[in-house]
């Protein structure tokens, strides 16, 4: 018997079972206890009508409004939901093998129990007798489906798959971390996709991939190919050359260097600085590397785990979005460049068009495998000096550093902007181009202000990273305007006039390699593009 099984029905007991079990979030979750009883009742047999009900919950309230108990409920459904695929998929009943489809799962069934849906409705409110029929009954008569799911068949052919059914887990559990934040069943959901992940590779004969076919992963995802991420700048994509570097490290600096550095200058600091060989003892460097496709692939249940990405050059330009993949299609599509026509230069408006962007996104949190190849730099346990310039801003003390991690192709652009926390960005994979500005340079950078009617507060980005920092120069001499093939005469006249500082403002620049980290001090505007495919990994502490 597969070990999945005892662990789902585990799973399934301490669900159904509330007594059972707590975390440190149950008791912020006031609202919580009365909807159990209700949950109780529909969660072993109907998960799919709570999931629904939660979903239209999560869409009725902005993100961060909606009341905790719906994104408990939201999770606990896709748990029992993923449970039920994983039985039906490894029970045999009467020497068939049982798939997910063959128990109503492609259509809605009528709920058996909607005084318990009614029940919920009243103590709860929100919900309309007609939203209460669309659970009922389904969007006409047939499972619904959101507007984060896959467009199209993940395998691309249309035909069902062995490996459907792990596919439909993993996508569910995904779900319930990124629309629903896991919300104290982390630890659960781990569980599960660890499992699964010995369940498809019961006996790994090494982390680091072979270059033959790893036969893991969903039929769409060939290893027979190049392995490794391209390694060089494409066509179109201007590397320019450094005139006013950041000051490097040739080796790192003890704890008490660094903590000088900062404090230099009465406290103001003494800016940016690159460190090299810092990284050198990281996993992901040696033998778990992460530019390995195929380890990434692995690591991620054969490309299965889903991810947010961007799609577009900057969250600051038109058309800007995003998407939800699996990480196997976000590299091919996005990093291996399949079916893009590579080798051939493209304008800036065709490759920005291209360019999907995993940015600030805490993929350790939900992949804690991929946590275990990375280590926290020391300099984020040291105490920097208070920086006068942000006191104007309430920023959280931080009992841990943050991490984020950023993956994209070549062209991928973070905006000039500035942070309330000190950074250390340390590059894993590939190579980036960054800019940065000290604090008093920020007249010069034009901030943008209060946007959308006066709810998003934008002044920590600049006005003029679109048209002048984004698009660099092959002429030294300038401070940044267009870059090769870019018609310059009339828009570079405009922008001038428009921003007129903003070449007079002095700067640092540096390229970031492979194996290298960066100090950025908190308050320093800057800006970063990718050179080649990079794997970032950004560390924040106050």
């Amino acid at each position: 018997m597969s070990p999945l099984l005892p662990l789902t029905q585990h799973i399934l007991n301490l669900l159904t079972s509330p007594s059972k079990i707590s975390s440190p979030l149950d008791s912020t979750i006031n609202d919580f206890a009365p909807l159990q009883p209700h949950l109780q009742t529909l969660l072993p047999d109907r998960p799919e009508a709570v999931l629904a009900l939660a979903r239209e919950k999560l869409h009725t309230w902005p993100y961060a409004e909606v009341p905790d108990y719906w994104r408990r409920a939201f999770v606990d459904a896709s748990l029992v939901l993923a449970i039920k695929k994983i039985r039906a998929a490894l029970s045999v009943r009467g020497g068939e093998h049982v798939e997910v489809g063959e128990e109503g799962e492609d259509e809605w069934e009528e709920v058996r129990d909607t005084k318990s849906l009614v029940g919920i409705e009243r103590k709860f409110g929100q919900q309309s007798a007609k939203d209460v029929e669309q659970v009922k009954r389904g969007s006409n008569g047939k499972r619904r489906r959101d507007e984060e799911d896959w467009n199209g068949d993940l395998n691309g052919d249309g035909e069902a798959k062995d490996e459907d059914w792990i596919e439909e887990v993993v996508r569910t559990l995904d779900m319930a971390v990124i629309m629903a934040g896991g919300i104290g069943r982390e630890s659960l959901i781990e569980a599960l996709l660890t499992a699964l992940q010995t369940h498809i590779d019961p006996h790994p004969s090494a982390l680091v991939p072979s270059r033959k076919r790893l036969k893991i992963g969903p039929s769409s995802i060939d290893h027979n190919d190049v392995d490794e991420f391209p390694t060089s700048s494409p066509p179109g994509i201007f590397v320019p050359k450094i005139t006013f570097p950041v000051p490097t490290r040739a080796s790192p600096p003890s704890m008490m260097a660094f903590e000088s550095h900062m404090r230099e200058d009465g406290g103001r600091g003494d800016g940016p600085l690159v460190i090299k060989g810092a990284l050198e003892h990281w996993p992901a460097m040696t033998e778990r590397p992460w530019r390995s496709r195929g380890y990434l692939m692995r690591r991620t249940l054969g490309g299965r785990r889903l991810v947010p990405v961007e799609v577009g050059r900057s969250y600051t330009d038109e058309g800007w979005g995003q998407r939800i993949l699996t990480f196997g299609a976000f590299l091919d599509e996005y990093l291996m460049r399949k079916g893009h026509g590579d080798g051939e230069e493209e304008d800036e408006e065709t490759r920005g068009a291209k360019i999907g962007y995993l940015a600030q996104h805490d993929l350790f949190a939900q992949i804690p495998s991929l946590r275990n190849d990375i280590c926290v730099p020391d300099y984020c346990y040291t105490a920097p000096p208070p920086l006068s310039h942000l006191q104007k801003r309430q920023t959280p003390q931080l009992s841990e550093p943050l991490l984020n991690a950023w993956l994209g192709p070549a062209g991928t652009v973070s905006s000039l902007h500035t942070d309330p926390y000190h950074n250390i960005l340390c590059q894993v994979v590939g190579r980036k181009y960054v800019r940065l500005y000290r604090p008093d340079q920020t007249e010069k950078l034009y901030p943008r202000g209060m946007e959308q009617g006066g709810v998003v507060d934008m002044s920590n980005t600049s006005q003029v990273d679109k048209v002048e920092v984004e698009e660099f120069t092959k002429m030294n001499a300038d401070v940044g305007l267009v870059e090769a093939g870019e018609k310059t005469g009339q828009g570079r006249g405009e922008e001038e006039d428009k921003f007129p500082l903003f070449r007079t403002a002095s700067y640092q620049e540096t390229i970031l390699n492979e194996g290298e980290c960066l100090y950025i001090p908190a308050g320093w505007w800057h800006y970063v593009r990718s050179l080649t495919v990079s794997f970032s990994v950004s560390f924040w502490w106050n």
